[in-house]
């Protein structure tokens, strides 16, 4: 087994660090820029429904300045006629009461610009003077409070919707009527102005719009009076809030909320403003794609930018990783013997030199090892160099596999070995040592080119550092005098290099 498995191993743990590393990053940043994006979008979306919410105010303070001159109109021409004698139908237009009646309704009609007409009628709503039509003259009209003759004396202003069909003109209007009325609320009369909606629709459609957004005038009911863009088979027809809003009549003042039009089935955000006096509301609807049109253009590209940069990012770890790794692999085969895979003399040099400086620096003990193959010339001579190598391959497997995992094991070259054991003393070397040289001439491992086992023994010299070696040099000298000592006396044996007398001990079989 090759002593490099655990730089192996952490290369592979360091390479998917970074690699997740980097994913994590990626992916946070990502995240955060992606939650950014996100509270863009709700900023965005605030903002234009509060730009509908402004829009729609301004709407309906400009819609409501009509009913507002309207009304002054009314009040002005109710307060100019006598309900016991004004308010009746005249038997034929001679006599200067109605003349006079007919030039006040005509003059006050052009001074509001949208009213089509103007009309004076009875305690049964019979119309008695007409500003422009006089063929209307004595037509009923059937607005609310027509049928029951009673009306709320505190409240004399009536505003109303009137689709064509029941319209005197024919056309939808919106009526518009101050009452007169006793002490009793009894109808005594009043006067009503038409307002052409066809004018609204005109005037609505000069607001310019972007694609897809709309302007609507509603009453409470929310029948369409006016819109823009201009829709005809939405005009006189009710339209109701949204699920979960309450009906129009029942909203605040100024209300903002998403909806999907029933008749383009286009999702808008809405701003209602309710007219201030006047039972009518200002709608503004922008459309949502258009409105998040930008932000899905800069989410696009803010995708395309990242999945680039990721990608290069990826590609860019992918080559220092490369780096690293033909890096490693140079170092590795600098230090590793090529025919074992374990550590060569160089790197066993390196090692065994700083094992040293460190168990002087902390007075800890060191021994080495140094391991000789047998008759390894007549295995050659016998068997051929392919099984020399593989002979050579198993001993350094087994070498590495024996001693602990903090030693340091390798091959010096040709058939010689060594090992390295910090914090081992001369008796615990020893020990070490017997067991290697037991596995060894047990193992059965190495094979001939016939497949059959090649037994082999080794012999082992064992040195432990002391106050006399000047460094790792001497002490590996040491140790290779006792392998030659352990060879002269038969091989397939352990000798030690006792320090204090310089003297030999053996164990193993003569």
């Amino acid at each position: 087994m090759a002593i490099f498995s655990s730089d192996l191993a952490h290369s592979t743990r360091r390479r998917w660090t970074l690699y997740a590393g980097t994913l994590v990053f990626l992916g946070l940043f990502g995240s955060w820029l992606a939650l950014d994006f996100l509270h863009e979008r709700a900023r965005t979306l605030d903002e234009m429904g509060r730009l509908a919410l402004h829009k729609s105010q301004l709407l309906s303070s400009v819609f409501g300045d009509a009913f507002l001159s309207a009304d002054y109109v009314l009040r002005d021409i109710a307060g100019r006629i006598d309900p016991t004698q004004d308010l009746t139908l005249p038997a034929d237009h001679s006599n200067a009461r109605q003349r006079q009646l007919h030039k006040l309704l005509h003059e006050k009609l052009t001074t509001v610009s949208g009213l089509e007409d103007l009309v004076l009628f009875d305690h049964n709503c019979v119309f008695t003077a007409v500003a422009s039509r006089p063929q209307l003259l004595g037509f009923r009209s059937q607005q609310r409070f027509c049928d029951s003759g009673q009306v709320n004396f505190s409240e004399p202003l009536h505003i109303q919707y009137m689709p064509a069909e029941r319209s005197a003109s024919g056309q939808p209007v919106v009526l518009m009527s101050r009452t007169l009325s006793d002490d009793q609320g009894r109808l005594l009369g009043g006067v009503m102005a038409v307002m052409d909606l066809g004018h609204a629709q005109r005037w609505i459609e000069s607001f310019s719009l972007e694609p897809n957004d709309l302007m609507a005038i509603v009453d409470n009911d929310g029948i369409v009076l006016a819109r823009n863009p201009p829709l005809p088979a939405a005009m006189g027809k009710p339209t109701s809030p949204p699920p979960g809003y309450p009906p129009f009549v029942q909203m605040e003042r100024t209300t903002m909320f998403w909806a999907t039009s029933p008749l383009d089935h286009r999702e808008r955000i809405f701003g209602l403003s309710r007219l201030e006096r006047f039972p009518f509301i200002a709608m503004v609807g922008f459309d949502k794609s258009r409105i998040l049109t930008g932000w899905w253009h800069r989410g696009w590209q803010f995708l395309i930018g990242f999945a680039v940069l990721g990608i290069l990012a990826v590609l860019v770890l992918r080559a220092h990783l490369t780096v690293l790794r033909h890096s490693e692999a140079m170092r590795r085969l600098a230090i590793t013997d090529e025919l074992t895979g374990v550590a060569n003399r160089r790197q066993l040099m390196e090692t065994g030199a700083a094992e040293v400086a460190r168990a002087r620096r902390y007075q800890r003990p060191l021994s080495v090892l140094m391991v000789d193959i047998d008759h390894f010339k007549h295995i050659n001579d016998r068997w051929g160099h392919a099984t020399g190598d593989r002979v050579i391959q198993v001993m350094a497997r087994l070498l590495c596999d024996t001693i602990r995992q903090q030693d340091h094991g390798g091959r010096l070259g040709g058939e010689e070995f060594a090992a390295i054991l910090p914090e081992t003393d001369l008796a615990g070397a020893q020990t070490l040592a017997e067991r290697v040289r037991v596995l060894a001439a047990s193992c059965v491992r190495a094979l001939n080119d016939g497949d059959a086992p090649v037994s082999f023994t080794v012999s082992i010299g064992v040195a432990m550092l002391d106050a006399n070696d000047e460094g790792l040099e001497s002490l590996l000298q040491r140790a290779d005098r006792a392998l030659y000592q352990a060879k002269a006396d038969g091989r397939n044996r352990v000798a030690v290099m006792a320090a204090e007398a310089s003297s030999t001990a053996h164990s193993g079989t003569p």
